[in-house]
């Protein structure tokens, strides 16, 4: 099964200093057909101005992870954490039983550019954990980098589902090939930029596509194109 959903059907709410899509059901975006994707409950596409950001609030029973893609944000949270996140840096933080943290965009001229995952854990109550990592363009030039995964592995930050998250750099008439981990999982594809094919379908930056009951997918790049993948359980295990 395929699922498309085009940028300017998504969610959207632009405010002084934040601008954001939602590709599903998320703060005054109201969608009872776009609530959630498998376990994957949250995809937004975040643009935060320069000197603001959202001020301390809290989380709980969530696996929360940010793909910076321009700027610097400064975290800060209950677990004594502060530290800078930049360009090209993957945060991960399981909300497990409760944690209250700030993002910060302390640039005054730079606009801090970012993806926010979020998606439901294995099980609850679990102790709020936090972790950041760089990863180089390089290694995902026309392959998929594994970004995060739910298997404790080297080069990947781990999170507590059976989830895994995959990025690619590809350049024009070039391809790319993820192979799910489990083929019961859904795969959730989006364009961060650029313009693909899988196989009949077309999507261009902020389009996204959900697929079902398929064991590999290979993405075709018309231009140069940066591609998120999110591997899924489709049902959760509360």
């Amino acid at each position: 099964m395929i699922n498309i959903v085009r940028n300017d059907e998504r969610g959207k709410s632009d405010v002084d200093w934040l601008r954001t899509r939602f590709s599903f059901s998320f703060a005054e975006y109201r969608n009872p057909h776009r609530m959630s994707f498998g376990v994957l409950r949250v995809v937004n596409d975040d643009r935060i101005s320069p000197r603001s950001g959202f001020p301390q609030h809290e989380h709980a029973e969530m696996e929360i992870v940010t793909v910076m893609l321009e700027g610097i944000l400064t975290h800060e949270d209950s677990m004594g954490n502060k530290k800078e996140i930049t360009s090209g840096e993957v945060q991960v933080m399981t909300a497990g039983t409760g944690v209250a943290h700030s993002e910060w965009n302390h640039s005054t001229t730079e606009t801090a550019a970012l993806i926010q995952i979020w998606i439901y854990p294995k099980e609850r109550a679990l102790i709020p954990q936090y972790d950041q990592k760089r990863f180089d363009e390089a290694g995902r030039r026309n392959v998929f980098q594994v970004l995060v995964s739910g298997v404790k592995k080297d080069g990947a930050l781990f999170i507590h589902q059976d989830a895994q998250l995959a990025r690619a750099s590809i350049t024009k008439d070039s391809s790319a090939l993820y192979v799910l981990t489990n083929n019961t999982h859904g795969l959730f594809i989006f364009v961060i930029t650029g313009r693909v094919t899988l196989g009949e379908g077309t999507l261009s930056t902020g389009d996204s596509m959900e697929i079902t009951d398929e064991a590999e997918v290979r993405i075709e790049a018309n231009e140069d194109s940066d591609v998120l993948v999110i591997e899924v359980p489709l049902h959760t295990s509360w």
